[in-house]
């Protein structure tokens, strides 16, 4: 209950449920903006979700002097969704709201959105958003819907703001059988599909809510929990009224192609498969058959991906400390396929390969298993001693990927393809062959590598290509180094460096050192060039001619390496890496 001025006890309106994490530099913000509030009859509900910085200290400091307002709860941290269902428990009002504690609201929000409320006796009232682009110093309004009068399968199929908790109020009794989930995108699992259950809603045309959009946050980040967004669709497109499927559907189209497309290209390959796991939604869909742009998302149903299973062959050794850490920090939904000397008897291998595990060449036959469960389940092969990060995810867009390991070798640490690829089984056919591969227990790269140069005519220069259109081949900064040009998805964790530096091995430098120089001498060639032989922008210039490029790829080649030799670690810091590179070679 609320105590007002005149020790009349008067029912709480609205609670304001604020979670709290790490935000001593904007929690007096937050706050300070529901105290100006004119409607009096709330509460505010800090939930402090563990923070580690001055948060609790400022959340126990306003309960203090607003005793009859605030209400604190110190929590372990357990996410945003836990923290607001912690509010809910406590809430007293008859109507709830979220605020997250960077945000603000404008004063008139709560009065306004309850008074509509009570007058139309909606269970749901929204309002628009400012966003205001922090870093960019600018603000924008979206607005929620195009009228105030609310038809509720048109808001679900082209309203804006639909998945956001914050610019709404809820009737609490909508609660009894609602709460968020432990995840990331908490707001898309719950809100939209609770809002196709609730037909009364009500509009409030202000944008009374600001949103800080900074970067560097949680929602605009790259972490590997961004894969959470494919459970909040599944959530919302399974716990939604069914009467509304095709509104949901296009709903969900729209957000999964703009991000895509736009916002988290870099996980496309787990949404091209979320695609085809619901594809005859989206293919009979009447909404997106009139929408010729996000109608394009159909596109990527033809594109195949390769799954996120890693095969780690590893015989009469146990997997490294930290393998599984790492690989579920970025891969938290990926499939680990962990295959040890028990996994496959011996009397199911090739007798090449028994005899090769019998005279101790270990590496060979853990190399024929990888190839040969590559083959049967599809993945990406990832050694004992090599790590993955994020930008692996893009790779599996590809059919089939190698990568190498300096100007002549190729990389069997990682490498990956589609179930039952051709190539993959046409190497596992050489295992019975008469050849020197098999006799002398040859690595598997050079297997590798002998095969793409007789039937894709692979040149061993370290250079990217793509072979026939279908094998594409990787620098050794992809899949072997970390040159820290932003452009590594797997790297030796088997050679222990100082912090801030990478091990790479003499030949790569070289290789790498020798590219700068000779593109630096291009450069050079192109600036000495007189500007009236130059032409327009489309005529090559001699140095562009001489490397069969156009002027505008020469430049862009240019500026590229121009950053590489200016920002990259490895550059820097040269002599270190010289001797590195020697120890490795020992």
């Amino acid at each position: 209950m609320y105590k007002s001025n005149n020790d009349r006890v008067e029912k709480i309106k609205v609670s304001v449920i604020i979670p709290v994490y790490q935000v001593e530099n904007y929690l007096e913000r937050a706050v300070d903006s529901v105290l100006a509030q004119t409607l009096e009859e709330k509460e505010i509900i800090l939930v402090d979700d563990g923070s580690e910085d001055a948060s609790p200290q400022i959340c126990d400091r306003y309960a203090q002097e607003h005793p009859e307002l605030i209400h604190v709860i110190h929590k372990p941290n357990e996410g945003l969704g836990m923290a607001r269902n912690t509010g809910l428990d406590a809430a007293r009002g008859e109507y709830v709201a979220f605020l997250d504690s960077d945000d603000t609201v404008e004063p008139e929000m709560y009065a306004a959105m309850y008074e509509k409320a009570i007058a139309e006796d909606d269970d749901i009232v929204m309002c628009d958003v400012r966003i205001l682009y922090v870093e960019e110093n600018r603000s924008s309004v979206v607005s929620s819907y195009t009228r105030e009068e609310v038809d509720l399968s048109d808001y679900i199929a082209n309203g804006n703001n639909i998945t956001y908790s914050v610019n709404k109020i809820y009737r609490r009794s909508l609660w009894e059988e609602n709460r968020y989930e432990k995840m990331l995108f908490e707001d898309i699992a719950l809100i939209p599909a609770l809002i196709t259950r609730t037909p009364r809603i009500g509009y409030v045309r202000k944008a009374f809510y600001n949103y800080y959009r900074r970067a560097n946050t949680i929602s605009t980040s790259a972490v590997g929990g961004m894969v959470d967004i494919l459970q909040a669709f599944r959530s919302f497109m399974e716990t939604s009224d069914p009467k509304y499927r095709e509104e949901v559907v296009y709903c969900i189209a729209k957000q999964l192609y703009w991000n895509m497309t736009q916002s988290r290209v870099l996980f496309q390959a787990d949404f091209i498969e979320f695609l085809k796991e619901y594809k005859g939604y989206f293919l009979l869909n009447s909404y997106l058959a009139k929408d010729r742009t996000v109608q394009r998302l159909l596109d990527f149903l033809d594109k195949e991906v390769i799954p996120e299973r890693f095969i780690c062959v590893h015989f009469g050794r146990p997997i490294p400390e930290g393998y599984l850490e790492e690989l579920r920090e970025d891969f938290p939904g990926a499939q680990l396929i962990d295959a040890d000397e028990h996994s496959y008897p011996t009397e199911q291998l090739p007798e090449n390969v028994q005899k090769a595990l019998s005279e101790g060449h270990t590496t060979y036959a853990e190399e024929y298993v990888a190839l040969r469960i590559l083959f049967e389940q599809g993945g990406i092969v990832l050694a004992p001693e090599y790590r993955a990060n994020l930008n692996l995810k893009r790779l599996r867009l590809g059919r089939i990927f190698f990568g190498f390991e300096d100007d002549e070798a190729l990389t069997t640490g990682c490498y990956g393809a589609l179930q039952g690829h051709y190539v993959i089984q046409a190497l596992l056919d050489t295992y019975g062959e008469d050849t020197i591969f098999n006799k002398a227990f040859l690595p598997l790269q050079d297997r590798i590598r002998d095969f793409l140069i007789l039937h894709f005519q692979l040149k061993a220069n370290g250079r990217k290509q793509l072979l026939k259109k279908e094998v594409q081949i990787y620098l050794p900064s992809v899949l072997a180094y970390d040159m820290q040009d932003g452009e590594n998805c797997c790297r030796r964790a088997d050679i222990p460096v100082p912090e801030g530096f990478a091990a790479v091995s003499e030949r790569v430098l070289k290789m790498w050192s020798d590219r700068v120089l000779e593109n630096w001498n291009l450069y050079k060639q192109e600036k000495s060039t007189k500007p009236s032989s130059r032409g327009n922008a489309s005529t090559p210039t001699p140095a562009a001619a001489a490397a069969g490029v156009s002027r505008q790829e020469m430049d862009r080649r240019i500026r590229e390496v121009v950053e590489n030799y200016e920002n990259s670690t490895s550059w820097r810091i040269t002599r270190p890496l010289r001797a590195l590179g020697r120890l490795f070679k020992k």
